[in-house]
């Protein structure tokens, strides 16, 4: 918590509005919506927090975050949004397979 007189650093979160470290979401944050992951991770990159005391503060592993990170470089605001997680998150259509390929098929094994 910052103190009266203190330097506050700031960075412009995804809204237009500052994020400082004492704006940043609470460390008992549970439900974590496209604003909140896009305010931690603008800090990041702002070095307002370190990638290490994220992980810490907020529970989260650095895969998690570095996932996040992918996103909203690709898609901004809206690719961290869950409910259009699968949209964003395939990125590129798989190849169709020819017919019976997507099926097991049997296999000889022979014994030694």
């Amino acid at each position: 918590m910052s103190q009266p007189g203190d330097i506050l650093r700031a960075v412009v979160g995804p809204l237009g509005y500052p994020i400082t470290r004492d704006t940043l979401p609470s460390p008992d944050t549970v439900r974590w919506n496209a604003r909140r992951k896009a305010e931690l991770l603008l800090a990041i990159r702002a070095d307002l927090i370190s990638l290490r005391e994220a992980v810490s503060l907020y529970r989260l592993s650095a895969e998690e975050i570095a996932g996040w990170l992918i996103l909203f470089e690709r898609h901004g605001l809206d690719g961290l949004k869950t409910t259009r997680a699968q949209t964003y998150r395939q990125g590129r259509e798989r190849p169709a397979l020819p017919p019976n390929q997507g099926r097991a098929q049997p296999v000889e094994i022979s014994a030694q």
